[in-house]
């Protein structure tokens, strides 16, 4: 049974230069009038593949149907899972939608060690069922949120990128770093035209960007 597109909202990005200050003054000014809507915090994922990287070979390929999965925390430490959660994460062109799931179990468990990751490794699959999946890579970044004046358009701008790697269940714990700011634009299908009307202000062209596929690139180069 099909997902009806009610349940998608749009998820455009831009990816700018690494100057956050220079970003935020456009989104303040711009038609939108963005203004800050949470505290910015520091966000943490595992991303989680198959043996084929079908993820991978999803975006790759320029498929219009998208698939992901990650474990996702917040707080300052990127080893340490705080209250974490297990996203799926299905992409049809433009429009997203997640399947989020709480995992309590795995709260407090240390990525630095391989029993630990095991453990995720393990009750991961027990959830998800669906074919065997690995950790393959993790993102952190510091996350701003903004809330158009309207407040029909949601936006994250994303910063302080590094990531790094896992061989085997074992985290390798050398953290790359990405020189670039994602904004990103969450909205109700309903609303794109206006978007595409009125971003011009803050930029021209929409970028394909995925942190899923920024971290491979940066571990595997």
């Amino acid at each position: 049974m099909k997902t009806p597109e009610s349940n998608y909202r749009f998820e455009r990005k831009w990816l700018f230069s690494n100057n956050y200050f220079d970003l935020y003054n456009k989104l303040l000014k711009s038609k939108f009038m963005f203004r800050k809507m949470y505290p910015e915090r520091k966000v943490h994922s595992i991303y989680f593949d198959d043996f084929l990287f079908s993820s991978v070979r999803q975006n790759l390929e320029g498929e219009s149907e998208k698939f992901k999965i990650r474990l996702r925390w917040y707080g300052q430490n990127s080893e340490i899972l705080n209250n974490p959660k297990l996203e799926y994460k299905i992409k049809k062109n433009f429009m997203n939608r997640k399947i989020i799931k709480d995992m309590p179990n795995l709260h407090n468990l240390n990525i630095k060690n391989i029993k630990d990751v095991i453990f995720i490794n393990k009750i991961v699959n027990s959830v998800y069922k669906k074919k065997v999946i690995n950790p393959v890579s993790t993102t952190n970044y510091t996350r701003s949120y903004f809330i158009s004046n309207n407040l029909k358009i949601r936006s994250t701008v994303d910063r302080n990128f590094e990531v790094s790697r896992f061989y085997n269940n074992l985290h390798i714990p050398i953290y790359k770093k990405f020189h670039k700011v994602i904004l990103e634009m969450k909205y109700n299908k309903n609303y794109d035209n206006y978007v595409i009307n009125n971003v011009t202000d803050i930029s021209n062209r929409f970028s394909k960007n995925s942190k899923y596929i920024n971290s491979i690139i940066h571990n595997f180069k």
